[in-house]
Parts: structure tokens; C-alpha cells; sequence
């Protein structure tokens, strides 16, 4: 049997319902395929997003040998941080199959653990504890959020700790308010009298980000170490 050239095939605009799913099904029928296809091309961005994310990555990695100015290379690791809680992110989000939401105890467990293996020296043994309501989160509250613990994890493993020092992450579930709070603590040195967090670059965005999810950064130090607290919805 002759085949149609190609310019002659039938063809079905991606944006119409139904498109794939035989004619004769039910509207119902062709709603529930459609939403089929639009998860799976969901899912192919998230991976795609992920790749891109670990090229990135890898592509810095090749240049750290590189840096040899203190500045330029405390720079370079932070922004190494910032990528890799968003690539942690996304391929949690491809490997759960769940959509847009990520399971937050289990997400914020893996970029502290990156954080402090990305730490130079003797702070990347400082022991980080993270103890989670069961929270699942949305993507776009995921984001900012996770730029925040890394910031947070990060300028407290930038103190100087005692033989003993520890961090220790709580997020917990405010009630029936819609909403939960991430508390990040340290037993490090307290912050100087009359400390600017807009001085710090990493501080300022944290407290950028915390207006994102709806509220402020509110930071507490003294000679028992630092606390730092955000709410967000959920």
C-alpha cells in the first residue's frame, strides 16, 4: 500500500485535547489522556532542568583549579551552593514521580549534606541534624526556601565553632494557619554587636527570599550560638 508523503499525514495540534486518543472515546476519556501527556512532558522538563543544572556544575568544576584569590574562590563555592540546591531539588522532583511537590524533610536532609561536604577544611565535619514535620512542598515554595537553608547552613559552617559545634534544623507545621516555619540554630560564636546582615551578600538574599514566601528573616544571636527563623506556606 502507497504511504501519504509526510506533508499529507494527519496531524493533531498538541494543544487540543484528545490528541492521540481515539475519536470515539468520551470527553471524560480525552480529558484524563490529556492530562496524562501534559505530566509526562512535565516530568521530561524536570529531567531535562535537572541534566542542565549538573552540566552547569560540572562545567564549574573544571575551572575551580583555577581560582587562586581567597575572594574569587569563596565566591565561586557559594555559587557552586546556590546551583546545587536547585539540581537536588529537581532531581528529587524527577526521581519521586509526584509532580511539582518534593517531600521537604527528605529535600532539605540532601542540600545539607551537600552544603557541608562543599565546606572546606575541619567546619565540613560539624554535624548538621535536620528534624521535619512529614511536609510535602511545591516546587516554587521549594526554591526559594532551599536557597535560604543554604545561606543559613552556609554562614553558620563560615563561624568559628568549638570542639563541639553543632546545627540543627527544625521545620514544623504552624497549626491550621496554611503555613510552617524553618528554624536553623548554631552554638557558634555569637554575630558582632550591631551586625548588618545587608553587609553580607548571602544574608541579603536570604531575607529576599523569606519576602518570596511571605515573610521576614528574623535572626536572634547570643553567646549560646544563633538562630535564625522563616515561615512559609505549605
Amino acid at each position: 500500500m502507497p504511504m501519504l508523503p509526510r506533508s499529507q499525514a494527519a496531524y493533531s495540534p498538541p494543544d487540543q485535547p484528545g490528541d492521540g486518543v481515539a475519536s470515539g472515546t468520551s470527553p471524560a476519556d480525552r480529558l484524563t489522556a490529556r492530562i496524562q501527556e501534559l505530566e509526562a512532558e512535565l516530568r521530561e522538563l524536570q529531567h531535562r532542568a535537572k541534566n542542565s543544572l549538573q552540566l552547569v556544575i560540572s562545567l564549574l568544576k573544571l575551572q575551580a583549579g583555577r581560582i587562586r584569590d581567597p575572594d574569587a574562590r569563596a565566591a565561586y563555592e557559594q555559587t557552586m551552593v546556590r546551583i546545587e540546591a536547585l539540581a537536588i531539588l529537581y532531581r528529587q522532583l524527577h526521581e519521586s514521580g509526584a509532580g511539582t511537590h518534593v517531600d521537604l524533610g527528605r529535600y532539605v536532609t540532601a542540600l545539607c549534606e551537600a552544603v557541608r561536604e562543599g565546606t572546606p577544611g575541619a567546619l565540613s565535619r560539624v554535624p548538621v541534624t535536620v528534624d521535619s514535620d512529614p511536609i510535602q512542598i511545591g516546587l516554587y515554595e521549594a526554591m526559594p526556601l532551599g536557597l535560604i537553608i543554604a545561606e543559613l547552613v552556609t554562614s553558620c559552617l563560615h563561624h568559628a565553632f568549638p570542639d563541639d559545634g553543632w546545627i540543627r534544623i527544625t521545620v514544623r507545621q504552624q497549626g491550621d494557619s496554611g503555613r510552617a516555619r524553618l528554624t536553623v540554630e548554631d552554638n557558634g560564636r555569637a554575630l558582632p554587636a550591631g551586625f548588618d546582615t545587608t553587609a553580607e551578600d548571602g544574608l541579603m538574599l536570604a531575607e529576599a527570599l523569606a519576602g518570596q514566601l511571605g515573610d521576614t528573616l528574623s535572626t536572634d544571636s547570643d553567646a549560646a550560638g544563633t538562630t535564625a527563623s522563616v515561615s512559609f506556606p505549605v
